[in-house]
């Protein structure tokens, strides 16, 4: 029976999560442009294999069938989804026609769900295996345009020559397809040709009925789905001019990348003296990031130029091909409080791209986030402590893990957690991001734990391994480099000396006001304070899954060093729980980490780390009083891992 579930469920879950990753809106979609689905295909061995026991005692076609329905009750309407088989019509492998024998039983679309349904009904264990034409079909079924997704389904070898090559085929045509694979009860050679077709075809391979690992990665991950990179924010549209551009005021926006020029925002200040804050974050496209976006600030000087307030370049430790999280931020504030940057009332606020082509990356979203801080009278400056010294790394040993906290993909989705260990897994490419309230005069720690394995170290190659760091508050980089790591830590990069107890860590400067003013990012970063973001991202060339636990710790008491703000109507001074990136209306200072998500009752709700993100929260939600339900929500999150190439 366990085992029985465990397919069903797995099944479930990487369904669902391929519709997740290849088109869920994000966060805060009433107040955005709704992304738009993918295609996805369902690919589904009928052979005769596939009436086995499963292991527990019903057959493998059983729990497949029962994991279909649940996915096809709760597909979102929006959602492109069809169905083909394979094997279904001719018996032998000597019959003609057996290697060409694959059927569309239900075309990709929209308002087919009964029609899948039924197909779900009539689908019986009959034929061979043909996956290689079955793979081939399917790409044709999807088209060549937009996000495609092939989820291919199947319990055996292929009996019509080797797949590979055909996964490989499909990946050349430069489509922005991925293939995922779930294996039932296989082994060997079958095993072997399925992992193959997940890596040649830029997706995942998942075991559904290893009943011991799933049961192991269940203990070091529950509940955890990975998301595709989100954004949240009010679409906005930067101009080349910037007395032609748009008013902002403080929250979030979209916009989408540019060539050749900036982008253009204009923003009135509240009152002389304030602080106005600028971060962007957004997904790269190539791993040596020839192209970058940078935030600028400035204010028009008398001739009708633009004098800049302070420039900040882009921050990304892009670990080969992980998912390129790219963030940085910038402010208006000087030293001189007669500066026109902390004087004058209106500011200019801009991206532009390092290399002035912003290349590969025009045409992506980037999220943009505006804040105004109270002004700091000169007196009260002046009372401030000086620029803390740079904080040193302390051990920290790891407590009882916490399990159901669900990483997020980028800032827009981590979920805020409080000090603690947590258990988490990760997969080669991925990026996982957690939110931590940092408050004055505090720093913070992030210690990562695994158990180094000879797979992994069979793996190993320059630039492998796992990488921590941290971003302030409105993505600025925030990390500061550690000068003496202890003895026992993995090097990033070389995984081939790691111990068995693999660890590693990072830590972020502390909050203080006169680090704005300091010219590292690193520094200027974490002159504000508020929700900071702990970054893990894991590259290895093979799909080894590697269950870790990410300890937590706040150094310093929080208030120290805070500065006397002015009174100003309508703004608030910044607090260790200050969430800049949450869902929010565009004129909002940002909520805080209790969780309230704007129009997104269903996103973050603070230390507890439960998070819900649209159609999986429906399907869970449709499903959860069911036993299928409960363990779907188990072991989805865990299948829902993907890997972005």
């Amino acid at each position: 029976m366990r085992t029985r579930l465990l397919i069903a469920a797995g099944l479930a879950g990487l369904l669902t999560g391929t519709l997740a990753v290849v088109g869920t809106a994000p966060a805060g979609a009433d107040e955005q442009d709704q992304e738009t689905y993918g295609r996805m295909i369902l690919v589904l061995d009928s052979s005769g294999s596939m009436k086995e026991p499963a292991g527990g005692g019903a057959t493998k076609i059983k729990a497949a069938k029962q994991a279909l329905n649940t996915v096809i009750d709760d597909l979102p309407e929006n959602a492109d989804v069809g169905m083909r088989v394979f094997g279904a019509k001719v018996f032998g492998r000597k019959q003609k026609g057996a290697c060409e024998d694959t059927q569309l039983v239900v075309e990709p679309g929209t308002g087919n769900r009964d029609d899948l349904r039924s197909a779900v009904d009539g689908y019986k264990p009959y034929g061979e295996t043909p996956i290689p034409e079955a793979l081939k079909r399917a790409a044709d079924d999807i088209g060549s345009e937009g996000k495609r997704s092939i989820v291919l389904v199947s319990d055996g070898e292929s009996t019509c020559g080797d797949p590979c090559p055909a996964a490989q085929a499909i990946a050349d045509q430069g489509i922005d397809l991925q293939i995922d694979v779930v294996g039932l009860s296989v082994s060997g050679k079958a095993r072997q040709q399925l992992e193959c077709i997940a890596e040649k075809g830029n997706g995942t391979y998942y075991d559904a009925d290893d009943a011991e690992g799933i049961g192991e990665s269940i203990s070091g991950a529950s509940e955890r789905a990975l998301r595709p990179f989100e954004f949240t924010g009010t679409p906005v549209k930067g101009t080349p001019e910037f007395a032609e551009a748009p008013l902002v005021e403080p929250g979030q926006y979209l916009d989408t990348i540019q060539t050749r020029e900036k982008r253009y925002y204009r923003f009135k200040r509240t009152a002389p003296g304030t602080t106005v804050h600028l971060g962007l974050i957004f997904e790269g496209e190539s791993e040596d990031l020839v192209s970058n976006l940078n935030p600028e600030i400035s204010v028009e000087t008398e001739n009708g130029d633009l004098a800049q307030c302070r420039w900040t370049v882009v921050q990304s430790t892009t670990l080969g091909d992980a998912s390129r999280l790219i963030f940085g931020s910038t402010h208006s504030a000087d030293t001189d409080p007669e500066e026109p940057c902390n004087t004058a009332d209106e500011l200019v606020l801009a991206t532009s791209a390092s290399r002035g082509d912003s290349g590969a990356i025009a045409g992506k979203k980037v999220q943009l986030m505006v804040y105004e801080e109270p002004p700091v009278s000169a007196a009260a400056l002046d009372a401030l402590p000086p620029q803390p010294d740079a904080p040193t790394w302390t051990e920290l040993t790891p407590g009882k893990p916490v399990e159901g906290v669900v990483p997020g993909s980028a800032i827009a989705n981590a979920p805020v957690v409080e000090d603690g260990t947590y258990s988490f897994d990760i997969n080669p490419g991925e990026n996982q991001v957690i939110g931590v309230p940092v408050g004055w005069g505090q720093h913070l720690e992030a210690q990562f734990d695994a158990r180094m394995t000879d797979p992994i170290r069979k793996e190993w190659a320059v630039g492998a391994g796992v990488e921590l760091d941290v971003i302030g508050p409105l993505g600025g980089e925030a990390t500061v480099d550690i000068s003496e790591e202890p003895d026992h830590w993995c090097p990033p990069g070389l995984l081939l000396n790691c111990p068995d107890a693999w660890r590693t860590g990072t830590l972020s400067d502390t909050v203080a006001y006169r680090n704005r003013f300091a010219s590292g990012d690193a520094e200027a970063s974490t002159g504000l304070p508020g929700i900071h973001y702990v970054r893990v991202q894991y590259q290895l060339e093979e799909n080894i899954n590697v269950p870790y636990t990410l300890t937590i710790k706040t150094m310093g008491e929080d208030g120290t060093g805070e500065p006397e703000y002015e009174k100003v109507s309508g703004l608030s001074a910044p607090t260790a729980d200050l969430n800049l990136n949450a869902s929010d209306d565009a004129g909002a200072q940002g909520s805080s980490a209790s969780g309230e998500d704007g129009d997104n009752p269903e996103g973050r709700n603070g230390s507890t780390g439960e998070q819900g993100s649209g159609d999986l929260v429906k399907l869970v939600a449709g499903i959860g009083g069911t036993g299928l339900g409960l363990v779907a929500l188990v072991t989805a999150v865990v299948l829902l891992i993907r890997r972005r190439r």
